[in-house]
């Protein structure tokens, strides 16, 4: 697993982005290149054969790591690479670590192996509501759950990183 400058294999890890993510839940690929170009993202890859094959995006925020896109290719999946690129991210922080993942339902069977993924690696989902701000002008906010990493939180307790997450990531300085 490398942590890797993201500028230098774009075209690569936003193909995988691209198709791992729905479109609500993606930016422009003008937009993910200006993150890309944040100090504050990081990205670490997983390669085979020269080859990325799984990413994991996040921000190393000044009072938390917020875990933004984890993705594998499709054969690629199963293979434990999520696990590790996470694990790893999470080995190099005393940080507390948080992620938006969809709210379970039954029609969608994904959602709920989700949770699962994440849960056995030490996440709680946390009960208050929680929107994901729009990646682009044109989408809307999207409720998610908030998973943190080793004990769960309540909302005011989420609230100061809520503040830096919205700023940061979404570019949002006033929210409600």
């Amino acid at each position: 697993m490398l942590l890797i400058n993201p500028q230098t294999r774009f075209e690569e890890i936003y193909q995988i982005y691209e198709e791992s993510f729905p479109n609500i839940e993606r930016r422009t690929k003008d937009d993910q290149k200006r993150v890309f170009g944040n100090p504050c993202y990081k990205v670490r890859i997983i390669e085979e054969e020269g080859k990325i094959v799984a990413f994991l995006g996040y921000w190393e925020l000044t009072s938390c790591v917020f875990m933004e896109h984890l993705a594998t290719t499709e054969i690629c999946r199963g293979k434990g690479y999520g696990k590790q690129l996470v694990v790893e991210a999470m080995e190099e922080t005393k940080k507390p670590v948080f992620l938006e993942i969809e709210p379970i339902t039954e029609k969608d069977p994904m959602t709920r192996s989700r949770a699962v993924f994440y849960e056995r690696m030490g996440f709680h989902s946390n009960s208050f509501y929680y929107e994901q701000l729009p990646l682009k002008p044109v989408d809307k906010p999207i409720q998610l759950w908030i998973m943190s990493y080793g004990k769960p939180v309540t909302e005011e307790d989420f609230l100061p990183y809520k503040k830096e997450i919205y700023e940061i990531v979404y570019g949002v300085e006033d929210f409600a």
